[in-house]
């Protein structure tokens, strides 16, 4: 009878131990969204460091980070991407300068270059 009686006390102390936790838990998410959207980095940082100390690789911090970008702007939009900074200059380059021409379509047709359209 008395083991059993110290059973129940121990069983609804863990039980309500675990619940102020969770509670707890909850009103940290929970102000942490509130307060500042600098807090959920925390989350991400985190991640982070237990990428960098516990994968089975080395992995490069800055392949780490631009996926997180590219990743985040995945959720966005089918047009949304990040461009690292050798390819936006790569861009930069090719979409420079002015672009001429004479504002046609055209296309072989019967083994002629034909004007197909103005």
């Amino acid at each position: 009878m008395f083991k059993r009686k110290w059973l129940l006390v121990f069983v609804a102390t863990f039980i309500l131990f675990c619940g102020w936790l969770s509670i707890g838990q909850l009103n940290r998410t929970a102000s942490a969204t509130t307060t500042s959207p600098y807090a959920e980095m925390k989350l991400f940082t985190d991640v982070l460091s237990i990428i960098r100390s516990s994968y089975v690789e080395e992995v490069d911090l800055k392949d780490l980070i631009y996926g997180g970008i590219n990743g985040m702007l995945e959720t966005l939009d089918p047009h949304s991407s990040f461009l690292d900074p050798e390819t936006f200059k790569e861009l930069k380059t090719d979409t420079s300068g002015e672009f001429g021409g004479l504002g046609i379509e055209i296309a072989i047709r019967d083994d002629a270059l034909t004007i197909i359209a103005p």
